[in-house]
């Protein structure tokens, strides 16, 4: 079933998505050709506890920021828990860690505000990770401007303007919320950062 319709559009960017940039609802003009259009997939990260065997690819130690690259080789920035001894470790490194990340998702109907007292209270729970420990989170908004359910994807544009972006949906649980959207919804995610409660040497390497 495709059901894919064009607003005008300022159009978007999922690159506000991907870096982490505030998007703020605003106003829409100018259709973008669907050809030259960028596709993302996996674009906002499901909520897990993970356990990672990974190399260290980059640290950076004023902001307790780790970034690891697993054998898929696709790397993830963490930060760094208290109890992570980062002064023990080094680019190159391979160790286990274990992480938390919570995603939540609201939508609001055309022409309705963000619910803001929802996200806040999204922002309350998300911000303790296990252990009481509080993690950096980020608000990311994109306008629904086209959506196709045969091929489980939507278009999203930056409501402040710039590229038509189509966003390829793979997980199942959020595939089966598709048909709920309209083209004009604002999907607003709220994503706590990734909070590593444990990076060691590992025991064994797999590479």
């Amino acid at each position: 079933m495709k059901r894919r319709a064009t607003l005008p559009t300022v159009t978007a960017t999922a690159v506000g998505i991907l870096c982490g940039v505030l998007l703020v609802p605003g106003t829409v003009p100018h259709p973008a050709s669907a050809q030259d259009r960028p596709v993302l997939t996996n674009v906002i990260p499901e909520s897990a506890a993970v356990t990672l065997h990974a190399k260290i690819t980059a640290i950076d130690a004023s902001k307790r920021k780790v970034t690891l690259a697993g054998r898929s080789g696709t790397p993830v920035t963490v930060m760094a828990g208290p109890a992570v001894r980062l002064e023990m470790l080094k680019v190159g490194d391979t160790v286990d860690a274990q992480f938390y990340r919570s995603v939540a998702f609201m939508v609001s109907q055309p022409g309705a505000p963000v619910p803001e007292d929802e996200i806040q209270q999204t922002v309350a729970r998300s911000v303790e990770a296990p252990g009481g420990i509080g993690v950096q989170v980020t608000r990311l908004s994109g306008l629904v401007v086209g959506i196709d359910l045969g091929a489980n994807s939507i278009d999203l544009v930056n409501p402040n303007g710039g590229e038509v972006y189509t966003v390829n949906v793979t997980d199942p649980a959020r595939q089966a919320k598709l048909p709920s959207l309209k083209v004009g919804d604002t999907i607003t995610a709220v994503v706590s950062e990734a909070l590593a409660v444990s990076i060691e040497p590992a025991r064994k390497s797999w590479f």
